[in-house]
């Protein structure tokens, strides 16, 4: 057997160990835990009604038009649904999936490019960042987006650099982009491709878009994928889904911040460095030695200028919209770690080593942050929500890492602190899985309430409602199938109507403290029960659940 072969088979099997790493890491627990407000109870209440009318092309979200995501995510999570159930194991298995599936396109795609020890720490840092272990285990259309993206600029730019697999990565690129603007929209193909125009442009090669990029077969392979749904939804809707989206979820969503989600122009920076912990502790290394030999770096490594490229567009083009969330960066993170793989390889292989001072610098950094976790922890969360307690655990992993951390750096082993931190990232996993969601779910009554509404209502027709409060998991969890809630502006007009129409009882919720002021307002006809009451974290307040019923 060959040497490059046999090296090729090593590598194989360590991408599919780390692969298998990595989902068992994402799905452990993931189950577990009640459905977060309020991207995943909408998500998924979007598929149970599409499941409920037997209608995969148009998204509505308690009976009306849901414009805010395009349909391949619903169709992800179908698939997950109809293996696990309509439950959190189902509902984010895609995600779970996505994500380790990320770990290992990455690990594969970044040989060639970059060296087998620097894809395999890069697949290392995606599977153990802080910000993988809430991402990939969420109901949300983020992790098969990010894997897209990923694959549609990694293929072009490995394209581009091996002329003899470029027809065949080019396509799967604008495949890529097609089914990314399937799951988000319009934006994921004009952004990968302003980065590759941009890219070619520094590269004074602009004409080989049209003239090698395969374009006369890669626009059709997108619009194929792309248009068939757009137009159907159109249609069916009389394009009212197209514009809604269009209008309120770019152009809005870009130009004026949406639900509270603002920030400063540094809020990127911000969410990056803390979403990569603990890896994001040595970019400055990272940059200062991509900037001390930048004349030689663009001149000789295209794949770094274009990873490069790649992460300052996306932070700088999400930085200047006014909607800022911390997931709207993602698809940068994977060139930040790549390009952190690819410096500490060459720390590894002894040809620029990382300076002494900088690494404890860096150590020290994460063993501070840990102390502020631990501090905070401590104080402030038990001050804010007293139910929780103290959370002063989630301090101790970057804390202990640190630690030891140093200690390698005394003894000259590098690849130490790597393991130090890395199995600090995991131990921090594990308490947040394993004491901090158990905590918290305790404080999102919603399931317990929806498993009272579906036991007292049997099979029998009621009605449930909100009033002075709203979280979508209280439909999810209390309706079926495509069962609406109402929102309760007038009780003294709404309620009489929704007992009339129901023939059944009406579950209600509302702040505990308005159940007085709720009892003047019903009819001599209308009985209240109370039925639950419980702290909430997300209003920080008790919620109850009433049931009302037609004498």
């Amino acid at each position: 057997m060959a040497k490059g072969q046999e090296a090729g088979e090593h590598h194989l099997l360590h991408a599919l160990l780390l692969f298998a790493f990595a989902f068992w890491l994402f799905a452990f627990h993931t189950g577990n835990a009640s459905l977060w407000d309020i991207d995943e109870p909408n998500n998924a209440q979007c598929l149970k009604e599409m499941i409920a009318h037997n209608n995969y092309v148009v998204p509505t979200f308690n009976g009306h038009l849901r414009p805010d995501k395009p349909i391949l995510n619903y169709w992800l999570m179908d698939l997950g649904v109809r293996t696990l159930g309509m439950n959190s194991w189902g509902l984010r298995m895609g995600s779970v999936l996505m994500g380790a599936l990320l770990v290992l396109y990455l690990t594969l795609a970044l040989r060639r490019l970059l060296g087998a020890r620097a894809a395999l720490l890069t697949g290392l840092f995606t599977a153990t960042a802080l910000h993988s272990q809430i991402i990939f285990r969420a109901a949300v259309p983020d992790p098969l987006l990010i894997l897209l993206v990923t694959i549609a600029l990694l293929s072009y730019l490995r394209g581009y650099l091996y002329p003899e697999e470029r027809r065949w990565q080019y396509l799967v690129s604008y495949a890529a982009m097609g089914l990314g603007t399937l799951t988000e929209g319009p934006i994921f193909f004009l952004l990968p491709g302003l980065i590759i125009t941009v890219f070619l442009l520094l590269r004074r090669d602009l004409p080989h878009l049209w003239r090698e990029g395969q374009l006369r077969w890669g626009l059709p392979i997108f619009l194929v994928l792309t248009l068939p749904w757009y137009i159907a939804v159109g249609i069916e809707t009389h394009w009212r889904w197209d514009l809604l989206f269009i209008a309120q979820q770019n152009v809005a969503r870009y130009t004026g911040a949406m639900q509270g989600h603002q920030g400063p122009i540094f809020y990127y920076v911000v969410t990056t460095f803390l979403g990569l912990l603990p890896w994001s502790v040595f970019f400055p290394q990272m940059f200062a030695t991509l900037w001390l030999q930048r004349k030689e770096y663009f001149r000789s490594r295209p794949d770094l200028v274009f990873f490069g490229l790649w992460a300052g567009i996306w932070i700088a083009f999400f930085s200047l919209g006014a909607t800022k969330l911390p997931n709207y960066v993602w698809e940068a993170y994977p060139p930040l770690l790549a390009l952190l793989a690819w410096r500490m390889d060459i720390a590894l292989s002894g040809v620029h080593a990382f300076c002494g001072r900088g690494v404890i610098a860096s150590l020290l950094v994460l063993g501070a942050i840990g102390g502020i976790l631990l501090g905070l922890g401590a104080t402030l969360v038990p001050d804010k929500i007293p139910p929780l307690g103290s959370v002063a655990y989630l301090g101790l992993p970057y804390i202990v890492a640190a630690l030891l951390g140093l200690y390698f750096v005394y003894r000259h082993q590098f690849l130490g602190v790597i393991g130090s931190l890395g199995a600090g990232a995991v131990a921090l996993a594990f308490c947040m899985i394993l004491l901090l969601m158990p905590a918290l779910d305790h404080l999102k009554p919603s399931v317990t309430m929806g498993e009272m509404v579906h036991s007292m209502g049997g099979d029998k027709p009621y009605a449930i409602a909100t009033w002075n409060w709203w979280e979508p998991s209280y439909l999810f969890y209390a309706g079926r199938g495509a069962m609406t809630a109402t929102q309760i502006k007038q009780p003294e007009r709404q309620i009489p109507a929704l007992l009339a129409r129901t023939h059944g009882p009406l579950f209600l919720v509302l702040p505990e403290k308005d159940i007085k002021a709720l009892r003047p307002k019903l009819t001599a006809q209308e009985s209240m029960t109370e039925l639950y009451a419980a702290y909430e974290l997300y209003s920080r307040h008790n919620i109850a659940l009433v049931r009302i019923n037609a004498k």
